[in-house]
């Protein structure tokens, strides 16, 4: 349904996952982006602490004067621990040692069990708020374990953050999909009721408007079948009345049997056209070319000379789906109606039209038109202006119409003719026919 308002609302429900789920992507870059900051200004710590110590050993100081200035960088920085070996391992400096003990002792320190591997020149690597780097001019490795590290608690805080997230999205995954679920079922449900009846379901209306008219249609159809009731009724008791008498009459041997028959038939006459008003339309749709289908419908109507005919069919109306049998029987029912409407000389013209959705074939005739009071009912089985009918032929065509998922709009007044706009839908293809 084209612009109906179940659509609008999944589209609007598609929009809104999209934007709950580009919402959470940005704000996890945004937060990633954030600890890469932390760690960078951690990162940029440890260089330019190693970018001292390199000043250090390039100028030479003496062993007290360098022990003196790591102190001094120790406390400066915050670290917690501070030392600085050569490419061997053999400490040079070590925050927790006295002086004497770091440079008398003999054993060296492997990093590589620490943090898996060593690094390569001017690499810093991380783990829990500990750094080490390798400067290679002058050679030496250099260690910092970071008080106030915000690499560290940042990266705590960031894996419970994305586990947040991630539960978070999912929570909210499964309660979108049990509110749309829980939504669109009586949706679909009233949207298919509201197909089958011919009531389009517009947004601004949809509360109000659409179910006041699936009311009023309700209530027509109910109206419909007590007309049916009445009419099948008056028509039997009439027809079983005579009947009756012609069979005294034939009993007293005023009669022939002949007209007994007669009436029989016209019984059995009227009941076969109930039933087949009565019996489910079964549309087989296939591609129908419109001009042989107004053709044909022309041909088989039989029109009188003193109707003339003039078909006008828009350049760029292309082929429509439809049933073709049905089709044709709704056409010809119309122009039969149009021609009995002529009582003199006069014309019917039959236009197509199309539009991106619909497809709109227009039959209008120079006949007496239709008034007022009759136009609102003209569509209703059993209702004729005619002194012989059934009034079945205009509600056929409705049925037809309706099956097809179109629209029949009359417009008439006395004395100006009459206008009968079919509109049917290009996408309803094959997969949307009744059954």
């Amino acid at each position: 349904m084209k612009g109906s308002y179940p659509r609008n609302i999944s589209i609007i429900s598609i929009i809104f996952i999209c934007l709950i789920l580009s919402l959470a992507v940005v704000n996890l870059y945004v937060s990633i982006q954030f600890r890469n900051q932390f760690i960078h200004s951690d990162r940029d710590r440890v260089t330019s602490i190693a970018s001292l110590c390199a000043q250090i050993f390039d100028n030479g100081f003496e062993q007290e004067q360098v022990i003196t200035l790591c102190k001094y960088i120790t406390t400066s920085f915050n670290l917690t621990h501070f030392i600085i070996t050569d490419t061997t391992g053999t400490r040079l400096y070590d925050s927790r040692l006295h002086p004497r003990e770091f440079v008398s002792t003999t054993s060296r320190i492997d990093f590589q069990e620490e943090f898996g591997r060593l690094p390569g020149p001017d690499e810093i690597m991380h783990q829990d708020g500990r750094f080490i780097y390798y400067s290679e001019i002058p050679p030496f490795y250099l260690y910092a374990s970071v008080e106030d590290s915000f690499a560290a608690e940042i990266d705590r805080i960031f894996l419970w953050y994305v586990l947040y997230i991630t539960v978070s999205l999912i929570f909210v995954g499964f309660l979108g999909i049990f509110l749309i679920r829980n939504l669109f079922l009586p949706m679909r449900y009233v949207t298919n009721l509201a197909d089958e009846m011919g009531v389009e379901m517009k947004k601004e209306d949809f509360v109000s408007e659409a179910f006041s008219e699936m009311y009023e249609k309700l209530r027509t159809r109910e109206q419909t079948l007590v007309e049916f009731s009445a009419y099948i009724a008056h028509e039997f008791r009439n027809s079983i009345g005579a009947i009756i008498g012609m069979a005294r009459l034939v009993e007293r041997g005023k009669k022939g049997a002949a007209d007994i028959i007669k009436e029989c038939q016209i019984m059995e006459e009227l009941i076969t056209r109930l039933l087949e008003y009565a019996r489910p339309v079964q549309v087989m749709m296939t591609p129908i070319t419109i001009k042989r289908l107004i053709d044909e419908a022309v041909e088989r109507t039989a029109l009188p000379p003193r109707v003339d005919v003039r078909i006008s069919v828009k350049p760029g109306v292309s082929d429509m789906m439809g049933d073709y049998d049905l089709l044709v029987t709704a056409l010809l029912n119309i122009m039969k109606n149009s021609a009995e409407a002529i009582t003199h000389r006069g014309t019917i013209d039959i236009d197509v039209n199309a539009d991106d959705e619909y497809t709109i074939l227009t039959i209008r005739d120079s006949g007496g038109g239709i008034d007022e009071r009759s136009l609102d009912k003209i569509l209703h089985p059993f209702f004729t202006t005619k002194a012989q009918g059934m009034g079945l032929g205009l509600a056929y065509v409705k049925k037809i119409v309706d099956a097809h998922g179109g629209r029949i709009r009359i417009e008439s007044a006395r004395g100006s003719g009459t206008c009968i706009t079919l509109t049917f839908p290009k996408d309803r293809g094959p997969d949307n026919q009744e059954r």
